[in-house]
């Protein structure tokens, strides 16, 4: 059985010319390491883990800078 733990990632990039960033994305993340597991969860689909209690959604932010 899966932990299911769930988090919410926001990717983000910088605003040319500022030093500002702005959301561009969100995303549902959904830990897929088995129940009970030690350390940090992880989203395989997205490449993502993060730290969390039971009963929390944290929010994990990812810079991404858009080119082209």
């Amino acid at each position: 059985m899966e932990c299911g733990h769930r988090a919410v990632l926001v990717i983000t990039s910088q605003v040319e010319g500022t030093s500002t960033s702005v959301a561009r994305r969100k995303v549902d993340l959904a830990c897929g390491l088995p129940k009970g597991h030690a350390g940090a969860h992880h989203d395989a689909q997205h490449d993502e883990d993060w730290e969390g209690a039971p009963g929390t959604r944290p929010t994990v932010l990812r810079d991404e800078d858009e080119e082209g």
